[in-house]
């Protein structure tokens, strides 16, 4: 059961189309960057399937304004953020694959590094 309404799911579907456009990216490369069938990429910017919570970090990443998918309001990014949104946008596709990767694997390794620097404090 979907939390979200059909109203809803054509909604957001409609403005993360429109988020695409604006970023200047192909169905495809969303679709890529998800690691998602395109079909199904294509059924959220039609409104027929939820893209859930889970894949917006993904798209926020690449300068998708989810607070504007989700609630139909603006989000205007700082100075250092148009910055690092320019750098990110100016990689290849795999250049942006390898970014994501690099996210992953730190997020990965986030818990063990936290550990490793309380250990070392607490033996200074």
């Amino acid at each position: 059961m979907s939390l979200t309404s059909t109203k809803e799911k054509r909604a957001i579907g409609s403005r993360l189309r429109e988020e695409r456009e604006r970023l200047g990216y192909s169905e495809q490369q969303i679709a890529q960057l998800l690691g998602i069938p395109i079909d199904q990429y294509i059924r959220f910017e039609e409104g027929e399937a939820d893209p859930g919570i889970y894949r917006m970090p993904r798209l926020f990443a690449i300068g998708f304004d989810i607070q504007f998918i989700i609630t139909d309001e603006r989000h205007i990014p700082g100075q250092e953020e148009d910055v690092l949104l320019r750098k990110f946008r100016d990689l290849s596709l795999r250049g942006k694959v390898t970014v994501f990767n690099t996210i992953d694997a730190l997020e990965r390794l986030a818990p063990n590094l936290k550990r490793k620097l309380r250990n070392v404090k607490r033996n200074h």
